[in-house]
């Protein structure tokens, strides 16, 4: 079994609300065969809760070994991270606890005592008003992957919370300024714009002006086309095919499939821009078709397999000036490579440590402290400049680390080929 890397973060809390302090894959098993324990939700009642604390000590005890388990009412924590509970968002957890918790590890590391944490739970795009209203009222919010951003924003404007989006990237950024609390909203990793940004700069560098593009249904597919073709037109670029216009269409109607294939060879354009998700119904039916020898496959993603035509895509992992000593680390610590989510989890953390800190007298929980205009600094450094008042900027792994409240950071975006 893995090792604890959170148990002097998290507190375990019972009577109506629980925290899971399992972190590891093989924690949620152990969870798994017990009673359905889940944070941030009401347990059964008052009957029920001390047979839960029983299975849920039991369990604990033999991970945590010396973690206490006291507590009659939840405890107060200076950060609540909120996960995805089902669906396919649940499988991040594990990535943004590990990546956090190495920021943790680190900032000990650098002789910080790190902020006290508290897990919870909750269905997507629930409203988090009910469940974190309820609670003890944390200083700092990290919010769960495609957060629904109205939500937040209120929550964040009524108690007067910062909160941290480390996993919000899609078409709903947008729109984020104009949302009611936004200027307590932090999104902490670039947005898909920029990917659609950066396929249109590769295909007009490589002299391509003439394209066709194809998307799926999907609103966030729109959301990156109208991106790409706004971006591809400001370079002198031009959508061609029967209507000049994209083409949206589902991956499994054959038909419209194959009049693709037929408008392909017909208009010969130079590259066919690929707007999906990957191992979308779309993309495995544009890598199973027959298409012209002298076609360009561009996709909005990374390219995922060699076909026998030229390939280009974007690969979405933004890397910022801390990304080799963090991955480097991450590697160490936990065995495998990080990506996106694990990152997304450090950043996270780097904020959370350095909000922690007081600086005359005055705790950086509202992150006013925080300048985008500062030298990145390793994270030992920024709590020695934070701890004397100065701004700062810590080396984050995912992204330049440019952001404000609403604002996104940039990305540098690199290309992959096959």
């Amino acid at each position: 079994m893995e090792r604890l890397s959170l148990v002097r973060e998290i507190h375990l809390a019972f009577n109506g609300w629980t925290v899971p302090a399992m972190t590891t894959a093989e924690q949620h098993r152990a969870v798994a065969a017990s009673p359905k324990v889940v944070g941030l939700r009401h347990s059964a009642g008052a009957a029920g809760w001390p047979r839960q604390l029983g299975v849920v000590a039991g369990i604990a005890a033999a991970l945590l070994g010396s973690q206490t388990l006291a507590a009659s009412s939840p405890l107060r924590s200076d950060v609540r991270l909120l996960l995805p509970s089902e669906g396919l968002l649940a499988g991040l957890g594990d990535g943004l606890r590990r990546g956090y918790s190495l920021a943790m590890e680190e900032s000990r590391s650098c002789g910080l005592q790190p902020p006290s944490l508290q897990v919870g739970w909750l269905p997507p795009g629930a409203d988090p008003q009910s469940p974190v209203g309820a609670a003890p009222r944390s200083h700092l919010l990290v919010a769960p992957p495609a957060a629904p951003l109205p939500a937040y924003g209120l929550l964040a404007e009524q108690q007067r919370l910062s909160v941290l989006l480390p996993l919000q990237r899609g078409v709903s950024l947008e729109g984020l300024p104009q949302l009611r609390g936004s200027d307590r909203l932090w999104p902490l990793m670039p947005g898909r714009s920029l990917e659609a940004d950066r396929l249109a700069q590769a295909l007009l560098a490589d002299g391509i002006k003439r394209v066709m593009v194809v998307r799926d249904r999907s609103a966030e597919s729109k959301a990156l086309t109208d991106r790409f073709v706004a971006s591809f037109a400001n370079g002198k670029g031009d959508v061609i095919g029967a209507t000049a216009a994209p083409i949206s269409l589902q991956g499994d109607d054959r038909a419209a499939m194959a009049q693709l294939v037929s408008d392909v060879d017909w208009y010969r354009p130079p590259a066919l821009v690929v707007i999906t998700q990957p191992g979308s119904d779309l993309a495995k039916a544009v890598r199973a078709a027959n298409w012209p020898s002298t076609l360009l496959l561009a996709w909005s993603a990374p390219v995922e397999q060699p076909l026998a035509i030229e390939q280009i895509g974007v690969n979405p992992l933004s890397r910022g000036p801390g990304w080799n000593s963090f991955a480097q680390r991450f590697e160490q610590r936990w065995g495998y490579k990080p990506g996106v989510v694990e990152s997304a989890g450090y950043d996270s953390g780097l904020m959370s440590a350095l909000a922690s800190v007081q600086a005359g007298g005055r705790s950086g929980w509202d992150l006013q402290w925080f300048s985008a205009n500062a030298k990145p600094q390793p994270l030992c450094t920024a709590l020695k400049l934070r701890a004397e008042g100065a701004k700062v900027r810590p080396q984050a792994a995912s992204s330049q680390f440019d952001l404000s409240p609403a604002v996104p950071p940039s990305a540098q975006l690199q290309l992959s080929r096959g």
